[in-house]
């Protein structure tokens, strides 16, 4: 049997590159509130003060243009980059199989790392890796199977994202029966009490804020601060403690759409998406409708979200569907007509140059996500520089464009010396061996 070498420089595929390269640089975009604050006063800034704000507009922007499609686009990416993988090596022998299951256990690993020792509780190494174990056995179906499957998955996870909207419809139903009882001075049974009582408080969570609510928000606010100002060792192990019960029981409850998006990637790829062998123009149809319908779809999400009492109960008794149903449906939609338009562009010659720092970025996608964490950390945390807290949404807007640039600069640097970043040459190294081509 032929030795299984890794990929080729020259069989790597541009405009994938440019596409990862965008995706990780906005990932950051979206993670570094996890890194920098609380997420209270992102939330309810432009809510509490009563006005359109530069944060709050930032902020909102954000969330329509932005949030869950970088990721989406990074994951689609991965679903596509284990066809890749696959379909390079030209052979389905049980080397194939054992190379690819080396590649993601030591993903795995370097999840572990970023996640435990690098302490981002928001790392996607350790979900991509699990999800491309079961993956596995799914890159020989078909594409429009797939696709169908990726799309039922989807569907699923999008329905049961909006069933707290749904269920707390129920109880709002149940809570004005026993309004309705209690102005009458009826009696009420335990059940309409529970339910009565479980909807104040639901309420109280909501402008104006209960008193119970504001202690919890302001317990919340104090534990994390002082987690996230202490020493290594501190947030080492609380850290932990909140990361164990998602990469153990609770994982599998919340695998579901990143597996359902790389097998979307894996499908795309099998039609030849990533590769431009789709008919130009339905690459022009997802950017020219499907990035408006997408941009509406997250803005009607984004713009309807609830701040007041009012405004809850007048959505409880108008919609009948949630706005994640709407926001689920818009992120597909979005991260598909990205991904198209950057397959575009990438044919426009006078945009090469430009887009090749991307595609630089993109090349070295695992070493400047891990770097990420590695910047943020030493700059917002205690056993750092201590900036945590300390910033608003335009600051950290300006944190994460130097951020970019620094990336942007050292991945161009870095690959006119070497043909891969450091940790992408070590994940090869010890997928392959000492005997891959370096």
């Amino acid at each position: 049997m032929s030795i299984i070498t890794a990929v080729n420089l020259n069989n790597r595929i541009q405009a994938m590159d440019v596409m990862r390269g965008v995706a990780v640089l906005g990932i950051l975009l979206m993670n570094i509130p996890g890194f920098s604050t609380h997420e209270f006063f992102l939330f309810w800034h432009d809510a509490l003060k009563g006005e359109a704000t530069a944060n709050g507009i930032i902020f909102k922007t954000s969330m329509i243009l932005f949030d869950g499609k970088m990721r989406g686009l990074f994951t689609l990416l991965f679903g596509a980059g284990l066809m890749l993988f696959i379909e390079n090596k030209n052979d389905n022998s049980l080397q194939v199989a054992d190379l690819y299951f080396k590649r993601m256990t030591w993903l795995l690993f370097f999840g572990l790392v970023d996640a435990y020792v690098l302490l981002w509780g928001g790392d996607v190494l350790y979900e991509y890796a699990m999800c491309g174990i079961f993956a596995f056995a799914f890159r020989t179906m078909k594409p429009r199977n797939l696709l169908f499957m990726s799309l039922l998955i989807l569907s699923v996870t999008i329905y049961v994202s909006g069933s707290p909207f749904l269920d707390r419809k129920d109880t709002y139903l149940e809570y004005k029966a026993a309004e309705k009882l209690l102005n009458e001075n009826k009696v009420i049974s335990e059940e309409q009490r529970t339910a009565y009582d479980g909807f104040k408080e639901t309420l109280g969570g909501f402008l104006p804020f209960s008193k119970n609510h504001i202690h919890n928000v302001t317990e919340s606010i104090y534990e994390r601060e002082i987690k996230m100002k202490s020493d290594y060792s501190n947030l080492f192990l609380k850290n932990a403690e909140e990361l164990v019960p998602y990469h153990t029981q609770e994982f599998f409850m919340a695998m579901w759409e990143s597996f359902a998006t790389i097998l979307l990637g894996m499908a795309l790829f099998k039609f030849g998406f990533f590769q431009g062998r789709i008919h130009v123009n339905v690459y022009r149809g997802l950017v020219f409708i499907g990035i408006p319908i997408g941009i509406i779809l997250c803005g009607m999400s984004a713009l309807n979200m609830v701040y007041t009492q009012s405004e809850l109960i007048h959505a409880l008794e108008t919609r009948i569907f949630s706005i994640n149903h709407v926001g689920g449906v818009g992120r597909i939609v979005l991260t598909v007509s990205y991904a198209s338009a950057i397959l575009l562009l990438c044919r426009v010659n006078w945009l090469k140059s430009f887009l090749a720092l991307f595609a630089n970025v993109g090349r070295m996608a695992l070493t400047n996500y891990i770097m990420q964490t590695i910047l943020c950390s030493l700059y917002f945390f205690g056993f750092g520089l201590n900036h945590y807290g300390e910033y608003d949404t335009k600051g950290l807007l300006l944190f994460v464009v130097c951020i970019w640039i620094i990336q942007i600069t050292y991945s161009t640097i870095y690959l006119r010396f070497f043909k891969m970043g450091p940790l992408e040459w070590l994940w090869k190294r010890l997928t392959y061996g000492k005997g891959f081509n370096d």
